[in-house]
């Protein structure tokens, strides 16, 4: 092996093979590299059979990029277990399963399946409170996350509607177990479950397992910590990769006091700091130390580079979010035109969706190609999810939720009272829909004008399954997609039908390269392989600007990172402002957000933000003030320039000059104009009327989420409101949800 290229600290790594070992690996450290490197070293100096390595990536992008690593290093074939969490547990269960009372065939739940499920139970109660089923979701995930069942959990819950939430979960784990099913926190507790009731089990991979590497180590459970322990416990050799800097998943169950007690739990442990970045400037480097050095709960480590200091680091003020948005846009239009650079160079990096809107606009104003991330996924669509569930009901005939998705999908002429009739009779009878249709069905109770539009999904259903014995992947998806009546279905030339239609044949060919990749591989695999992407798996940069939220780009880099919408309330979130834990979390966020960048970091925010409804006055964001310590002052650019890398950071709240960006074909908006926008012109009346109701100018008001108010000004249908502790802010009178106070 060549170790030349590692620096010390890399190669102290890859040559402490035994015993528990923390990497802390700062971003852009070559923790990748250090993982690759440790595995093949363990292989060809140490000469371990790779059947005794495993590695735990926390994405299935992260998964293929480490495969495709090793057989790099080590020819195809390496044979080293490369898989997420959820991975390996999904595939040691297919083994075990049965243990615990499941079928090997059993079907993965993803989120949108078990809110479904939820919606149905809820249905089949009678309970119709508006948002309960997001509510109850919310606790099951909670619950799981603590291993708690639903008896224990009637005991831990403090909510008013604790005993419901509980009967519904109850159910819920009920429906999954009658549809030989696991959600995807179930998979890691039943591992758990399978490991402490049958230690022979645990022995044989204990056994196996001889080096364990785990990466991203910050980002796990307590319960992933666990089972992570119960793996080592035979050879004791675990080491584990992480940066607590980058612990950002506390909201979804990351502990980071894995990483940060680490030695506590392993007093022998190797700790090794990764602190040389080949990633950043030094400018980058230095303002985001400046902004993480802020944090308690933290390792002292602290990012370096060789390189040059590079472009300086922008700190930009807009005086609203439009103007905010433009100003990211012309300078990711001016860098294209000007310097060469390509629109997959740049991530435009947001804290929360709901910002993207004005972002959109922007760049198709200035016809830059784009595409957001964070919001609605492939394998979520509608029609998708649909052939999808076609496969899992042939391998897995005890879903519930599939045969109920596809019996009427496409349409024939199966109403949705035919499927709710079937749906209660299969509750009540505590028996599978599968069990009900092959059966004797009017016995069950279904009735005879029903029971006759069942049978023809039923001749449907023999036929697919008659032909999933005989035909290779490909062929079959193909087959189910042809004739279940998709493709008749979708055969119009409405933006719609081509739309789906283009769904249906980019899944049918995914799954044809899927099969090419995993010769001889089953339904059943690749229903595994589907039911465990990831959030990330599917950023492509290619010839696009990156719109996203902070944590879909974990992981990626860019050579131009705007990090936006830096104020108080936005960015560190409101909904996490709550403690110093959450702030902490917060801060590494944006701590993740900075470190994306290669060499241009700027960072944005916005005097007013339009936002729910109103527009909001907050201060700028305290990561702003962090920052700035590090970065050389800004002056202003002459009027009219196109500075590339100008802004303004002098004080908040200050005119933000001409801030480069004022060769535009749109009309451009003196200072007074554009603090007329923002503080109101003159009032020009003195009410608006909202329905039956009067508001004028001094009225006392209360609005639902923001409290007692009082009108100060008003301009046509707009009002701007003080309230008591939280400012100032603007509602349109005729849509804002507000009562005479």
């Amino acid at each position: 092996m060549d170790l030349s290229t590692l620096n010390d600290k890399q190669l102290e790594a890859v040559k402490t093979t035994e015993g528990a070992v923390l990497v802390l690996a700062g971003a852009g450290s070559g923790k990748t590299r250090v993982l690759t490197y440790r595995i093949a070293y363990l292989m060809e100096e140490k000469h371990v059979s790779p059947y005794h390595i495993l590695a735990i990536t926390f994405t299935n992008k992260a998964t293929k990029e480490m495969k495709e690593r090793l057989e790099n290093m080590l020819g195809e074939g390496s044979g080293v277990w490369v898989s997420t969490f959820h991975s390996l547990c999904a595939r040691i269960l297919r083994y075990d399963a049965d243990k615990l009372g499941y079928d090997k065939n059993y079907t993965i739940y993803s989120d949108n399946d078990s809110e479904r499920v939820i919606k149905r139970i809820l249905s089949n109660k009678h309970i119709e409170k508006q948002g309960f089923d997001s509510k109850v979701a919310f606790h099951i995930n909670n619950a799981k996350t603590f291993m708690f069942s639903p008896e224990e959990y009637r005991k831990e819950c403090g909510d008013r509607d604790a005993m419901l939430i509980c009967d519904v979960y109850e159910a819920y784990e009920e429906e999954l177990k009658a549809a030989n099913a696991m959600d995807y926190d179930d998979l890691l507790i039943k591992t758990y479950k399978l490991f402490t009731d049958y230690p022979e089990v645990l022995a044989k991979y204990a056994e196996r397992f001889e080096y364990i590497h785990i990466d991203e180590y910050q980002d796990t459970s307590r319960l992933q910590y666990k089972i992570a322990a119960m793996l080592a416990s035979k050879h004791g050799n675990l080491f584990v990769v992480g940066d607590e800097d980058q612990s950002i998943y506390g909201w979804r169950g990351a502990d980071i006091s894995n990483i940060l007690d680490f030695r506590k739990d392993f007093p022998n442990a190797a700790v090794i700091k990764l602190e040389q970045n080949y990633r950043s400037t030094t400018n980058i480097l230095n303002a985001a130390n400046a902004v993480i050095e802020n944090n308690r709960g933290r390792f002292d480590k602290k990012l370096w580079s060789e390189a040059d200091g590079g472009v300086r680091v922008e700190i930009y003020t807009a005086q609203d979010d439009r103007e905010e948005a433009e100003y990211v846009c012309r300078q990711i239009s001016n860098l294209i035109r000007e310097r060469g650079m390509s629109p997959k160079d740049f991530a435009i990096l947001v804290r929360l969706n709901a910002l993207t809107k004005k972002f959109e606009d922007k760049l198709r104003y200035f016809r830059v190609p784009y595409k957001v991330y964070g919001g609605f996924k492939f394998y979520e669509r509608k029609e998708v999810k649909s052939l999808l569930a076609y496969f899992r009901a042939i391998v897995n005939p005890r879903d519930n939720d599939a045969f109920l998705r596809i019996i009427n999908t496409p349409k024939r002429g199966i109403g949705d009272a035919v499927t709710e009739e079937l749906s209660l009779v299969a509750g009540q009878s505590g028996l599978s829909v599968s069990d009900i249709l092959f059966g004797d069905m009017e016995s069950y109770g279904i009735s005879p004008k029903s029971a006759k539009k069942l049978r023809v999904f039923k001749e449907l259903y023999d036929k697919l399954m008659a032909a999933s014995k005989q035909m290779g992947l490909s062929e079959f998806a193909t087959y189910v997609a042809e004739e279940a009546g998709f493709f008749i279905a979708f055969v119009g030339d409405k933006e719609e039908d081509l739309s789906r239609r283009e769904n249906l044949n980019q899944l049918l060919g995914e799954i044809t390269e899927f099969e090419k990749e995993n010769q001889g591989a089953s339904l059943e695999e690749y229903l595994q392989s589907v039911s465990l992407i990831s959030d990330t798996d599917d950023i492509q940069t290619d010839e696009y600007v990156t719109l996203s939220t902070v944590h879909s780009v974990k992981g990626l880099e860019f050579d131009a990172v705007f990090v936006t919408g830096l104020e108080e309330n936005v960015f560190p979130s409101q909904s996490f402002n709550k403690s110093t834990s959450e702030i902490e979390e917060e801060r590494r966020v944006m701590y993740v957000a900075m470190t994306r960048a290669r060499k241009r970091l700027y960072m944005t925010c916005a005097r007013t933000r339009f936002m729910y409804g109103s527009t909001q006055y907050n201060k700028r964001s305290r990561f702003i003030e962090e920052a700035e310590k590090k970065i050389r002052p800004t002056t202003l650019p002459p009027t009219g320039g196109r500075a590339i890398t100008s802004g303004y950071s002098g004080s908040y709240g200050g005119y933000s000059g001409n801030g480069g960006y004022h060769a535009s074909s749109e009309p451009k908006r003196s200072r007074e104009d554009i603090l007329r926008s923002v503080n109101g012109a003159a009032a020009d009346t003195t009410k608006v009327r909202s329905g039956a109701v009067d508001f004028r100018l001094g009225d006392k008001v209360v609005h639902p989420r923001y409290g007692v108010g009082r009108i100060i000004q008003m301009s046509g249908d707009n009002a701007t409101i003080a309230f008591d502790g939280l400012g100032i802010k603007q509602f349109n009178m005729k849509i804002a949800p507000f009562k005479k106070g």
